[in-house]
């Protein structure tokens, strides 16, 4: 899941030190209120995702996909799952009526060290194809994790207009390949132990937080010479690398990229900060 970074010269050395957590993740009762937006186009629709669906007072993560011509809400699944990579999933392989979701997996704390209690190996995209699957967890207690499929499942639907404003959510018999994205719908993922539930819906939403933070390894909310530095010794890394040994883009590897997403990160911030 990683990007395309801009190659941005800077001066490697300079002791100024800029915060470029410059966006927070808010309460989202609109689509405008959306941070993190995925795609393009003149359509734009809306993907929560509710860890426990059971529970009315956990907060729910919020993406915003953008799109021309036609759309089905496993495109807008995918595009996403490919665009943030804090975010996992176990899926099954297609067939007639698309894909089941089985498991959801989110790297709270960014610490590129995501990995469930059996072990999955989940692709560049932060997908595993699977048969159903029940019980797994998150290796890290920071981060969520919920998967089922005989002891809970999670439960697929929809909104015409803003759920959060006067729109009905509805069921999604199809799942999320069923669903036919159209401008300004809500399409939610909701976890529940109620294998027979159709009332299960994303509640308290926020937006999932723009990535911006990716090469502070060492977690001081600032990209300055230190997080250099911290990538100068880690550099050359070839396996299993975490984020506060240098890999900002959460290949396990610390290389020149992860060089070229500091200077990016360090730049911008300083041209933001000025």
């Amino acid at each position: 899941m990683n990007g395309t970074f801009l190659k941005i010269l800077a001066v490697v050395g300079l002791s100024v030190s800029v915060d470029i957590h410059s966006i927070s993740a808010g309460v989202v009762s609109s689509l405008d209120d959306v941070e993190f937006w995925v795609g393009s186009g003149a359509n734009r629709a809306a993907l929560i995702v509710d860890w426990d669906g059971e529970n009315s007072t956990d907060e729910s993560l919020v993406w915003g996909y953008r799109w021309d011509g036609v759309a089905s809400g496993e495109d807008m699944f995918r595009d996403i799952l490919a665009a943030d990579d804090r975010l996992f999933t176990k899926i099954s392989a297609g067939g007639l009526t698309g894909i089941a979701v089985y498991g959801m997996g989110y790297d709270e704390n960014n610490d590129c060290a995501f990995a469930i209690s059996d072990g999955t190996s989940f692709d560049e995209d932060g997908i595993y194809v699977s048969g159903p699957t029940d019980l797994g967890t998150s290796v890290d207690p920071n981060d969520r994790y919920v998967e089922g499929w005989y002891l809970g499942f999670w439960h697929v639907g929809t909104a015409a207009t803003n759920p959060f404003d006067g729109g009905t959510w509805v069921s999604s018999f199809l799942g999320i390949s069923g669903v036919n994205l159209t401008n300004n719908t809500w399409t939610s993922l909701a976890f529940t132990t109620d294998t027979f539930s159709t009332t299960a819906f994303a509640e308290n939403p926020y937006s999932a937080e723009v990535p911006g933070l990716a090469a502070d390894f060492d977690s001081d909310n600032v990209v300055d010479g230190a997080d250099f530095l911290t990538w100068q010794r880690g550099f050359g890394i070839s396996s299993g690398a975490s984020r506060s040994q240098g890999d900002a883009d959460c290949n396990e590897l610390v290389d020149n990229v992860d060089l070229q997403i500091w200077k990016q990160s360090f730049v911008l911030a300083s041209m933001s900060s000025g």
